[in-house]
């Protein structure tokens, strides 16, 4: 849609930037997450007294921070999650249900860490999002659906992914490659025993060359220039 996407705090006045998690609670309230710190907002409005120390939200509640929340409606519970474990909260009693944590590994091929997840109550499936991927899970089997995960750029997003062009060789242009192969290290020995003779008379020709240049011709203007603008940075 146009003007999208736009600033949390355009709605939500008072939230920090970069939230950790963000669930609907079974009040119909939003509830935020950022580090030590949640905020709870009725609609758009900031409730009094937030934000609040994550430690008041609810006995057994990870003392840091989360990385994801999500509220399943059928069980009336509230499931967190945290690396490689989770957490499954009790909205009426305010407190974690015994028996918690519990490996993310039970949620079978949720993968850990998850950033984000939404409930998707027509269909009964949950869906989790990590980086540029996105995983269906079944709520009812209690699994991720085969063929996941999946591009949430590609499928929610609309752009279109395709794989990088290979690169290709360099064009022929006809020339053709001279090669010269030495029948062993005696000839090795004498080409290099030539070479360097050469390269060394034709530097010391260039050499004379230019110091008879210059003293016919004194220094050429440009090098004078380029001496004096380098002094004016000195």
């Amino acid at each position: 849609m146009p003007g999208y996407p736009m600033l949390i705090s355009v709605f939500w006045r008072g939230l920090p930037p970069k939230i950790d998690a963000v669930y609907e609670n079974s009040e119909g309230k939003f509830v935020f997450f950022k580090g030590k710190q949640f905020w709870v907002f009725k609609d758009t409005v900031l409730q009094s007294g937030y934000p609040k120390d994550i430690s008041q939200f609810g006995h057994g509640m990870p003392a840091q921070s989360i990385e994801t929340a999500v509220w399943w409606e059928d069980v009336a519970k509230t499931y967190f999650f945290k690396g490689d474990r989770y957490w499954r909260y009790n909205e009426e009693m305010r407190t974690m249900d015994p028996g918690y944590p519990k490996p993310v590994t039970v949620w079978r091929g949720v993968p850990d860490s998850p950033q984000g997840a939404f409930v998707d109550k027509a269909n009964g499936f949950t869906y989790f999002y990590k980086a540029k991927e996105y995983w269906k899970f079944n709520n009812q089997f209690l699994r991720v659906e085969p063929g996941y995960p999946r591009s949430v750029l590609k499928d929610f997003m609309g752009c279109e992914l395709t794989p990088a062009a290979p690169a290709r060789p360099p064009a022929d242009d006809g020339g053709s490659d001279v090669v010269i192969e030495l029948d062993n290290e005696a000839n090795t020995v004498k080409a290099i025993a030539i070479v360097i003779p050469c390269v060394l008379a034709l530097c010391l020709l260039v050499l004379v060359y230019t110091v008879v240049q210059f003293k016919r011709k004194g220094t050429p203007r440009h090098i004078l220039y380029c001496k004096r603008s380098m002094q004016e940075w000195v």
